[in-house]
């Protein structure tokens, strides 16, 4: 039987195979060994070939199959003839440059004219295999860098540590980037993107078949190495240390010379698993830290893993990973002329994700970045956010809030401004806060930093006006636009004749001072409709709306269509 003797199966399923796409029917007969394809045209193309397949095109295939694939496609094809049912298998096929095509091969046994006939399909699957082996990668290593990722990281340590016993051991390296926050403040986020890539990419392309490396944190890689000695490991520290400092990271932004600290740890069998042995090392990096940048510590009896690593070590881990990760976000609460009113400004509320996603709400981290020194990082990430967001929604108007930190630094207010003035056309449309707490420990660096907003255009505002003391001159000296009356005295306001009276006196006094007033924290109707009799101008709280992420806003890239909800009607 040749490849034009007439296809035995029928009619409807000749056209079937004709029309799929990509995809090759044939028919075997297994006394003639013999194949007969049902268009030889398509098969030729499914096959790579330039003209029309014969049944020794499919001869030839066959006998490329590389030999595991050829094994198991042989004995599924003849277990189905057997038992008189299918058979489905993939297979590589080796090509001429050494690379593969891959192929799937699904087949039934029939009896067509009394006698047995195999059925089959073959489809050429090279696409369908490259997208597996990406998510693959993707599951073990990390996205930016190409290094693994914390989760493979750690089951490579647990191996290691298991077999601890055998030949020269090994050591578990951790390695962080030192200041980054300095390298986000004065080159910006993406070059510091840049310099982790870098450094990830001299450390797996320097340190050859004998490490395995992984990043195991926003800025800190993992690096297990053959040889537990102390000598091995001071080597092996100093190799690391030189790697990263002996050339500059050359971003967009400019260069940068960038180091890191380490924290190693011997992985002997009676430490008990991959987190103990991550967690001592964690503790040699905080010792080393302790002594300034390019420095190296290895874990030992006299490491205390629980006093070096405090919460505030943590908390700033967490927040600078989110920085560099971008997973800082804001929420958007509406500020409305009253209830029914549409939404046309909102409040900027930062939030941040945990590494498994789960949200953050600002009370859990902002002290600890106040402490740190950190929160300079996230008021400007918020900035930048709500100029994306203004930028992109012609309509839009925003506030946002600043801490005192900033604003009493000279140098975060200036590159605060700055970012400001480079979106100066937008500034008419954004409204920058500070609580009344703050501004009295220091009228003058308020007055100067409200100065400079209000000369790009933005409006200031007031916040938590009421719970703190500013004087009638700090509030005409300051040139306010908008205060915020405390949410303390806006809860239970229809229960409250005292709350009332409170709240009618500052929205007088921000009328005989030509301000705008916004009452926070409304969460009934009842309050809503005594805070309007009142004469407040906006209404801000969970009665209006919850605050909502609206990544279509800040994302990277512009969405296709804006949202049709009310709370994105602007």
């Amino acid at each position: 039987m040749s490849s034009n003797t007439p296809f035995a199966v029928g009619p409807d399923t000749v056209r079937f195979a004709l029309e799929a796409s990509g995809q090759a029917m044939f028919e075997f007969d297994p006394e003639s060994g013999v194949v007969a394809w049902a268009d030889p045209a398509q098969a030729g193309d499914v096959l790579g070939l330039d003209g029309e397949a014969t049944s020794e095109s499919y001869d030839t295939l066959i006998s490329q199959v590389a030999p595991e694939g050829a094994a198991q496609r042989q004995a599924s094809i003849s277990s189905a003839r057997d038992g008189g049912s299918s058979y489905n298998v993939e297979f590589r096929v080796e090509r001429p440059d050494g690379g593969f095509h891959w192929y799937e091969e699904r087949g039934t046994w029939l009896k067509i004219g009394g006698q047995q006939r195999m059925v089959g399909v073959l489809r050429r699957i090279d696409a369908q295999k490259q997208r597996e082996e990406q998510l693959a990668f993707m599951a073990a290593h990390d996205e930016m860098t190409g290094q693994l990722n914390r989760a493979r990281t750690k089951e490579k340590i647990g191996a290691a540590i298991e077999r601890a016993g055998d030949g020269r051991g090994s050591a578990f390296f951790l390695v962080g980037i030192d200041n980054v926050g300095g390298i986000n403040v004065s080159f910006g986020f993406d070059a510091a993107d840049q310099v982790i890539a870098t450094i990830a990419h001299r450390l797996g392309s320097s340190l050859g078949d004998s490490c395995t490396i992984g990043r195991v944190a926003g800025t800190k890689f993992g690096i297990l190495s053959e040889g537990r000695s102390p000598e091995e490991i001071r080597e092996r520290a100093i190799e690391i240390l030189n790697l990263v400092r002996q050339d500059v990271v050359k971003t967009r932004s400019g260069a940068v010379a960038a180091s890191v600290c380490l924290g190693a740890v011997p992985l002997t069998g009676d430490i008990g698993n991959a987190d103990i042995a991550m967690a001592r090392a964690e503790a040699a990096l905080d010792q080393a830290r302790q002594s300034g940048p390019s420095s190296w510590s290895v874990f030992s009896d006299l490491t205390d893993p629980v006093s070096t690593r405090h919460r505030d070590t943590e908390m700033s881990d967490l927040i600078l990973n989110a920085l560099n990760d971008r997973r800082v976000h804001v929420a958007f609460q509406p500020i409305v002329t009253d209830v029914d009113a549409p939404w046309a400004k909102y409040e900027c509320l930062i939030r941040l994700d945990s590494k498994d996603g789960e949200e953050i709400s600002a009370p859990n981290f902002i002290a600890a970045a106040e402490r740190l020194g950190l929160v300079h990082l996230l008021d400007r990430r918020v900035l930048e956010l709500a100029c994306v967001a203004l930028n992109r929604n012609p309509d839009l108007q925003l506030a946002v809030n600043v801490s005192w930190e900033t604003v009493k630094d000279p140098v975060w207010a200036d590159g605060y401004t700055t970012h400001l003035r480079a979106n100066s056309h937008i500034a008419d449309r954004l409204t920058v806060e500070l609580t009344e707490t703050r501004i009295v420990d220091a009228i003058e660096a308020s007055e100067e930093f409200v100065a400079r907003i209000k000369s790009l255009g933005a409006k200031f505002a007031l916040d938590d006006f009421g719970a703190g003391y500013t004087s009638f001159r700090n509030l005409k000296a300051l040139d306010i636009d908008i205060l915020k009356i405390d949410g303390s005295f806006i809860t239970g306001l229809a229960q409250s004749r005292e709350n009332q009276l409170f709240v009618r006196t500052l929205i007088d006094l921000a009328r005989n001072f030509e301000m705008k007033t916004v009452a926070e924290w409304v969460d009934n109707d009842a309050d809503a409709r005594i805070l309007k009799a009142l004469g407040v101008d906006f209404l801000q709280g969970f009665y209006i709306s919850k605050p909502v992420r609206r990544d279509e806003w800040t994302s990277r890239e512009k969405p296709e269509a804006p949202s049709s909800d009310q709370s994105a009607a602007v």
